[in-house]
């Protein structure tokens, strides 16, 4: 469930962004650097939204737990096992509400020795891993998904009051949208980093990470065609997304600045 909005937003933005190149006189007066920022600015909202909800999901996966208190019995995880070869305890792939096949794993550790599962005095880290790869289609928008990420989670031992994540990630997506006879593609390839995001416990109290950043160095590429030919506009876009203990993220894309709602993942730039 945590990847099932993965390409909802990059669908709205490439609709938007379709509907202005409509009202041109052709594919190349309708793509402007300003309309790429509005993509990246999109995906940046849509993918910090998921990947929040996605650390949520792994700390219940893993039986983690969401208030301060330790808990005492270790999570089944499900049908994931222990590989003594690898020394990780891996899941088999699952298909998501979307059709997406999405891949895990998960290592836990004690003053740097690997554990067969979460306890709760013993466990002071926990690695992550998880890739998502697949196409989803909507009416005329088709987007194709390959996306990955391994993250660590320290602070863990005892009773906990805060715990922090970090991580690296690499995302290739692209979205097809036909609308209004104009076609356009968009195709984001990102680099993407998580520093230091504070989570304080319990969860219920504190929902939204206390600090923290996630950037992104995204590769953005649209190309739009209709009757009257075909265009291509790219660039690049450099995305830091602030937190701060509340439901409002600073986003900046490049040079510009933004807000993000994290609630409803609605993003709001000049």
């Amino acid at each position: 469930m945590m990847y099932r909005n993965s390409a909802r937003l990059l669908f709205t933005a490439l609709i938007v962004g379709a509907a202005a190149c409509a009202d041109s006189t052709g594919p190349a007066a309708g793509i402007t650097d300003a309309m790429l920022t509005r993509d990246v600015a999109n995906d940046a909202a849509d993918v910090t939204g998921q990947d929040l909800a996605a650390m949520t999901g792994i700390e219940a996966l893993a039986g983690l737990p969401l208030a301060s208190a330790p808990i005492t019995a270790a999570s089944a995880f499900g049908n994931c096992s222990w590989d003594v070869a690898a020394q990780m305890i891996r899941c088999p792939d699952v298909t998501t509400p979307d059709g997406l096949t999405l891949s895990r794993m998960m290592a836990f550790y004690a003053n740097g020795a690997t554990q067969q599962a979460y306890d709760a005095q013993a466990t002071d880290s926990m690695v992550f891993g998880a890739w998502l790869k697949g196409t989803l289609t909507d009416a005329n928008r088709t987007a194709w998904l390959k996306q990955g990420r391994l993250m660590v989670v320290t602070g863990l031992s005892g009773t906990e009051t805060q715990r922090t994540w970090r991580g690296e990630g690499s995302r290739d997506d692209s979205a097809h949208v036909t609308t209004d006879n104009l076609a356009r593609t968009t195709h984001f390839m990102s680099e993407d980093k998580f520093d230091n995001i504070v989570y304080k416990l319990p969860r219920a109290e504190f929902p939204f990470p206390q600090s923290g950043t996630i950037t992104h160095d995204v590769e953005v590429s649209a190309t739009a065609t209709n009757g009257s030919g075909s265009t291509t506009r790219s660039g690049t876009r450099h995305v830091v997304v602030a937190f701060n203990g509340t439901r409002t993220a600073s986003v900046t894309v490049g040079s510009t600045a933004c807000t993000l709602d994290l609630v409803t993942r609605k993003i709001s730039c000049p």
